[in-house]
């Protein structure tokens, strides 16, 4: 039945249907919508953070030093992997923009606080040599739960 629905629809139809049956599945079974959710992600983008995810992921960081939410800016990472040497090859900007991030979150107080600290953590832990392509999108997913 769903085969010669799916033959039969147009795009628009088919966008309509998907967007009402995830939207009953997220009321009706959170958890596995949201797990439904994250595959659909990484099928579409990849195992990358794109501006939405990190915003997502941005959003839930409860920081070390009482504040919430991220610390930097995309822009303000990116200036900061430029003034390092740090090249978006296995990761993006939004990658790095994460993982400054987290480490700030995480570490803040553990380390000294100033910039160079965070990108030395940030650089071993995105460049890490036996991470698989995404480790920063892996390790949120990992963490969220």
């Amino acid at each position: 039945m769903h085969k010669k629905l799916i033959e039969e629809a147009t795009q628009e139809q088919l966008k309509e249907y998907v967007k009402d049956s995830l939207t009953m599945l997220k009321e009706t079974h959170p958890d596995i919508y949201e797990d439904l959710e994250m595959y659909l992600y990484k099928e579409i983008h990849g195992c990358h953070f794109n501006s939405w995810m990190l915003e997502c992921a941005l959003k839930g960081m409860v920081n070390e030093d009482g504040t919430s939410g991220g610390h930097w800016t995309v822009e303000q990472t990116n200036a900061v992997a430029r003034q390092n040497g740090i090249v978006f090859d296995n990761f993006n900007e939004y990658d790095w923009n994460y993982v400054m991030n987290m480490v700030y979150s995480d570490y803040y107080g553990a380390i000294p606080n100033d910039t160079s600290a965070y990108v030395r953590i940030a650089k071993k832990f995105i460049m890490d040599k036996d991470a698989k392509n995404g480790k920063a999108l892996t390790y949120y997913l990992a963490m969220r739960g």
